[in-house]
């Protein structure tokens, strides 16, 4: 089944180590498929996939510019397919 596509920002193929943590502690590593200002989609195995709506916390694993780590942010899932998750990043919550 195809999905509509319903984002209003302009996503970026951007494959990048990700860390994410799910909302019981568990780290994972995953890869970013694409970015966007908004979200990201990230390639996880099928047994570890955080649930639609849970909030996750995901970091780029490469460090910044200035050699410090890049920022913890957080997401909640808002859908899956076979292969990962999407995120949607929370700004205001």
């Amino acid at each position: 089944m195809v999905q509509d596509n319903q984002r209003t920002n302009i996503r970026h193929p951007i494959e990048v180590a990700i860390r994410l943590i799910d909302e019981n502690g568990v780290e994972q590593k995953a890869v970013s498929g694409n970015v966007s200002d908004c979200g990201l989609y990230v390639t996880i195995t099928v047994e570890n996939r955080p649930a639609i709506n849970s909030v996750v916390q995901v970091q780029v694993m490469s460090a910044m510019g200035d050699g410090s780590d890049a920022p913890v942010n957080r997401a909640r899932v808002m859908r899956q397919d076979e292969h990962g998750v999407g995120l949607k990043f929370i700004f205001d919550e």
